[in-house]
């Protein structure tokens, strides 16, 4: 069954293990496989090294942008036309490994946790190098991941942009991420007590639009100690913080 997914040049793409099988164009739900340009496509993803691994995320960007447990991919036809079942190649791009947590795609850019979900990187087309690289989002803000990885992700478009993330030990981070600016600003949450977070503790995030569109809201699920017991709350955060 496949594992991941997306769209990309107008063909449902899905991932398991290391293929990748595209559907017919414009058919998503056809996967017949054929010569013809619009039938379906089915091909492994290798690095040409004699190594195979397995497919952890797929984006549909400039490119088909492929994550794998050992590094990052980059799959395309030839310069003048699309992938077909005749005409396909996949170029291997950059070594960092993808872990599980589905990544977060933003214009032609993919941000993706590496193995140890520690690390946030920015898959991102370089036109002075001509290739595709993945700087470091937390470099500077390493200490918001030294002791505890990331579970679960989200990104925020309005009012402004913001990257969310929630941590193995419940704790919630936020970044201000305006590229065109060069703005990358990390800053972090808590819930509960402040000094052994026991009795709140986030656990995943998600944002969705209001019925009115102004703003994108921030919902987590927060597991809470209530009176000795152990319950799970779906809340929002107020708009003076998200």
């Amino acid at each position: 069954y496949p594992e991941t997914g997306t769209l990309h040049q107008d063909r449902l793409y899905t991932g398991q293990s290391y293929f990748l099988a595209g559907s017919k164009g414009s058919d998503y739900e056809n996967f017949g496989i054929g010569i013809l340009d619009d039938d379906a496509v089915v091909f492994a993803v290798n690095t040409n090294s004699g190594q195979v691994d397995a497919i952890r995320w797929i984006k549909g960007a400039r490119n088909l942008l492929i994550g794998t447990a050992a590094g990052e991919l980059v799959g395309s036809g030839s310069q003048t036309g699309p992938i077909t079942p005749t005409n396909v190649q996949i170029d291997a791009q950059t070594t960092y490994g993808s872990n599980d947590v589905p990544p977060i795609k933003i214009s032609n850019a993919v941000l993706f946790l590496t193995r140890s979900s520690k690390r946030l990187r920015e898959y991102v087309y370089a036109y002075e190098s001509d290739q595709w690289v993945a700087p470091d989002l937390l470099l500077l803000a390493d200490h918001l991941t030294r002791d505890a990885g990331i579970v679960s992700m989200a990104i925020q478009r309005e009012p402004d942009w913001r990257i969310w993330a929630v941590r193995e030990d419940g704790l919630l981070l936020c970044c201000t991420y305006l590229r065109d600016q060069q703005v990358v600003a990390w800053s972090h949450h808590v819930t509960g007590r402040l000094q052994d977070r026991s009795d709140g503790k986030f656990e995943a995030v998600a944002v969705i639009p209001p019925p009115d569109g102004a703003r994108e809201q921030v919902w987590v699920i927060v597991n809470r100690t209530i009176n000795g017991a152990t319950k799970r709350y779906v809340e929002s955060l107020a708009d003076s913080i998200a």
